[in-house]
Order: structure tokens, then sequence, then C-alpha cells
């Protein structure tokens, strides 16, 4: 059998991390394990992996992925069954931040653009790779919906914005089921068929 993939989408405080921990609930008797991608940076940072972190029953296994996932993900699809990747937005700042020492941050050029697109794009590659080399997982994807707000005044931000967004393009045409979050409510975008008591 095949692995399922899923994507839950949304914004800041939308209820999307506990929408995909109860997709997590769902699957029982399954070696789970947790992608965590934050980095503790700050204060408010540490006070939102620490609330995670308690919803998060003491037999799932925690990663800490930071940097580039396509190298890593392999362990982790060999030690679980379920994988809960939280999430895509970090994971994308992160790869961002490790590369943009070497550009102007306030001049980003196109070619600036495709090139952090281009990595981004390698390292996706690579993730569904491994993926494609084990069977029977699943795989949920937690990121933010980031294109819906006001365009960011800076080319930092816009940059940011552009590749969260590709990158959400590339795991939803994966998915087999997409889900967008929205005030504590989720809705089903695409289906191939997992019912949820």
């Amino acid at each position: 059998m095949g692995n399922k993939i899923f994507l839950v989408l949304g914004g800041a405080r939308s209820g999307k991390s506990e929408f995909a921990e109860k997709l997590m609930y769902h699957f029982t008797g399954k070696r789970k394990g947790y992608i965590a991608t934050s980095q503790i940076l700050d204060e408010e940072m540490k006070y939102r992996v620490l609330l995670h972190k308690g919803r998060r029953p003491s037999d799932w296994k925690t990663y800490e992925i930071m940097h580039t996932a396509g190298n890593q993900i392999g362990t982790v699809l060999n030690e679980t069954d379920t994988i809960l990747f939280d999430c895509i937005t970090m994971y994308v700042s992160n790869l961002l931040m490790d590369h943009i020492s070497n550009i102007d941050a306030e001049v980003l050029g196109v070619s600036d653009l495709e090139k952090l697109q281009s990595l981004l794009q390698n390292d996706l590659d690579r993730m569904f790779n491994e993926i494609s080399l084990v069977s029977d997982r699943e795989i949920i994807f937690v990121s933010d919906e980031l294109g819906m707000g006001l365009v960011p005044a800076n080319a930092m931000g816009r940059v940011y914005r552009d590749l969260v967004g590709l990158a959400n393009q590339y795991i939803a045409k994966k998915a087999d089921e997409v889900y967008l979050s929205i005030a504590g409510i989720t809705v089903e975008l695409k289906s191939r068929g997992v019912e949820l008591s």
C-alpha cells in the first residue's frame, strides 16, 4: 500500500496545528514522529514551542529538523509510521536565512528569487524522493497560507511569501488530502478519501 500525504493550511492561530494533531490521533497503534522546524531565538518563540510540546503525547518521537529536510527525513521515515511535519513555513524561513547572507536583502532581484526557488525545489524533491522509497506511511504537513494578506512592504517579505506559496503548491499537488483552517474551523479542499470520526 502507498503512502498517504496530508497538507493542513491556515493563518496564524487558525487551528491548523490542532487539526493536524487530531489527524495524528486518528492513526492509532502506529509509531508517531513529530518534525519540529522552529528555532528558539526569542521568548515569544520559546512560548509557542512550549505550547506545541504541551499538546504532544510523550510517545510521539520528536525530530528537530531546522535545515534541508530532504537530507534528514529518511531517518524519520525509517523510525516512524505516521509523521507530523510542523511546519513548512518555518522550514522555508530557515532555508531562506541560511542563504540570505550571500544576497543583499534590500535589493533582492529576480535572479536571487530564482536561486532561492531552485534551492527550495531541490530540497522538496529530495524529501519526496525519500518518501517514495517507503510505503504505508501517513505524512501530515502543516503550513501557513501567507498569500491572502497584504503584500509585504519589503523585498525580503515578498520573497518569503512567494517561497512559502511555492512550497504549499508543491505539497498540495502531492497530497491526497488538503485542508484549510480559519478561526478554528477546518474545511476540506481536496480529498482522495479518509474518514475522520
